[in-house]
């Protein structure tokens, strides 16, 4: 649970490898998981949560050509944050870089001015239009309008103000994330989002964005990915400030009675403050959030308590405090996690996106169904999905395949409104840096920023335009996957394996090579076990957790062994004196 990761969104475990290093070398603490994981198992009930039956078929369209029609009345969007792209921005983020917590960003050419979205946004914009999305998503970062308590920077948010409105002029709708993973400075040194101020300061923020901006805006998430702001700032410590780590302290933070659960409460009240705030001002505004959803596996047996766990707090956690007072449910899926011990396994038979995130489409079918069970009739969004992909290899086809996914569940009864696709353009990936590729458009920060169109852009164009994924676009998408298996093509991978196969926080700042696998991971060809491998080869792993400290036990208690041994040789070479005498004696006697 503190060395695992889940994307957007990664959760990254801690921060200094020689922490993470003792941890997924005593694997054993992995294991006292069972502890939590089998009484929630089993008063609970709950077991995943999320659907594993057979994944539903597409249906059919009138026309030939057509794999997936989604109608008139679905929209297709493209977003992005403040942190990831807005420049002349002194947030936590770049105090955090700037202290050298950020992989892959010192060696990047002017890595302060992220994509100049604050003083150029229209670069940004024009290839949202281009690429035919019709929803814009984007944030307002809280310190910018209050950098200091009680201190409002008015001309920040007119600017704001001004930016929504050319996106308007442009023919595109807003959706306006308030929380989008950073915190002002102020509000971290007084303890963050644990603490109750933290709801009045920024309800107060939200009440000006609101007021200045709230007539433009179509669509709000209010906060994006709570759970994973909250692991990553207060459990692990590797988001800003950065909390000193401590194995007690992670374990007691991400808990039920921990930061972790009073942070999400304290976001909820705020949520639900807000939600009546919005609709007072314009009645026919739609309020949700933006929340982060993955397919948990187990990678063996004794891996399942912690899955179950990490399955039971982040999945439902938040939108079961907020869905009464949401008008909808927007989730953000990016790919599956194998938990293994304290950490995720990084499995060679399995494709993975370039920031560590394994690609398996069917898991957000299973999890809109799983989603639909608990929560029937809602109305729900795909606010973010999207893969790093530097060299646009998997891009397309995760694109097709996720969105046949969709289309899947929409047929079960499933009431997904639209769909939004991370990114436009590469830009900061929060603690990795410019290491992931996100964008469908690539940036060179050499070159002014400039910007040039992967292919993946002009199929997001066809599809966000035309409504429909054709045979041939699910074909040819997956033809470039094939042939990067083919050629042995290597892809750039943004995080550190540590041995055994495991990967935790660690951005790096020149990626890996890691070839395309040969795996068949296609929208209904291929479900995901429970377990990776159910014998959990734990007798094996338990030794090589162990071993080591083996070793030094042997080597440490040797020499009062051989003391041992030296002297029960002593004793048992003096007492054969004493019979050999005694049966010379007797034989004397005799």
């Amino acid at each position: 649970v503190l060395c695992f990761t889940t994307q957007g969104s990664v959760v990254y475990g801690v921060q200094e490898p020689d922490q993470c290093d003792f941890l997924l070398k005593n694997n054993m603490l992995g294991y006292l998981a069972w502890l939590v994981g089998l009484p929630v198992l089993l008063i609970t009930g709950l077991g995943y949560g999320v659907s594993r039956d057979p994944v539903g078929p597409i249906p059919q369209s009138t026309d030939p050509l057509v794999l997936a029609d989604f109608g008139p009345d679905f929209y297709f969007g493209l977003a992005t944050a403040p942190a990831h792209v807005e420049d002349d921005l002194n947030d936590s983020w770049l105090e955090f870089a700037k202290r050298g917590k950020v992989a892959a960003w010192s060696n990047h050419h002017k890595p302060e001015d992220r994509i100049k979205f604050w003083t150029e946004p229209e670069t940004e914009v024009d290839l949202v239009v281009e690429a035919g999305a019709t929803v814009l998503r984007l944030g307002v970062d809280w310190q910018r309008v209050v950098p200091e308590p009680g201190k409002v920077d008015s001309a920040a948010l007119a600017r704001y103000a001004e930016i929504v409105k050319m996106i308007k002029g442009r023919g595109l709708k807003v959706m306006l994330t308030l929380f989008h993973h950073s915190a002002p400075t102020w509000v971290a040194n007084y303890g963050g989002w644990p603490e109750p101020r933290a709801i009045d300061d920024f309800v107060a923020f939200s009440k000006l964005v609101v007021d200045e901006i709230g007539d433009d805006v179509d669509y709000w998430t209010i906060f994006n990915e709570p759970h994973v702001f909250t692991i990553l700032t207060h459990c692990a410590g590797v988001w800003p400030p950065g909390k000193e780590f401590s194995v007690f302290g992670a374990l007691k933070c991400f808990s039920p009675f921990g930061e972790y659960a009073w942070a999400l409460k304290n976001m909820a009240n705020a949520h639900g403050q807000l939600y009546k705030y919005i609709h007072a001002k314009k009645t026919n505004a739609e309020v949700g959030m933006a929340h982060h959803i993955g397919y948990i596996s187990g990678h063996g047996l004794f891996d399942l308590p912690g899955a179950l766990y990490n399955h039971f707090m982040t999945t439902y956690y938040f939108v079961d405090l907020t869905y009464e007072q949401s008008d909808f449910i927007g989730l953000n899926y990016y790919g599956q996690e194998f938990i293994s011990g304290t950490g995720v396994a990084i499995l060679p038979e399995e494709e993975y996106s370039d920031a560590g995130r394994a690609i398996y489409p069917d898991g957000l079918y299973h999890l809109l169904m799983g989603y639909q069970k608990r929560f029937p009739g809602r109305r729900f969004m795909i606010t973010e999905n999207g893969v790093s992909d530097a060299q646009d290899v998997v891009r397309g086809a995760y694109l097709v395949q996720h969105l046949l996914a969709i289309k899947a569940a929409m047929a079960q009864g499933v009431k997904v409104e639209g769909y939004v696709f991370w990114t436009i353009s590469d830009n900061w990936e929060w603690a990795d840096g410019y290491c992931p590729k996100f964008g469908l458009v690539a940036v060179d920060r050499e070159d002014g920023l400039k910007r040039t169109k992967r292919p993946s852009f002009e199929l997001f164009r066809k599809i966000a335009t035309t409504g429909v994924v054709t045979h041939q676009q699910a074909e040819s998408t997956w033809e470039t996957v094939r042939e990067g298996v083919r050629t042995g093509l290597e892809r750039p991978f943004c995080r550190d394996i540590t041995a055994g196969g495991m990967t935790g926080a660690f951005g790096i700042d020149e990626p890996i090579g890691r070839k395309v696998v040969d795996k068949e991971w296609r929208y209904g060809r291929y479900e995901s076990p429970l377990l990776v491998d159910p014998a959990g080869n734990f007798m094996e792993r338990a030794w090589k957790a162990a071993e080591p400290k083996v070793q030094e036990l042997v080597i440490l208690i040797k020499p009062k062994v051989q003391e041992l041994v030296d002297l029960i040789k002593g004793y048992l070479s003096e007492r054969k004196k004493d019979l050999q005498w005694t049966q010379e004696a007797a034989e004397a006697e005799l």
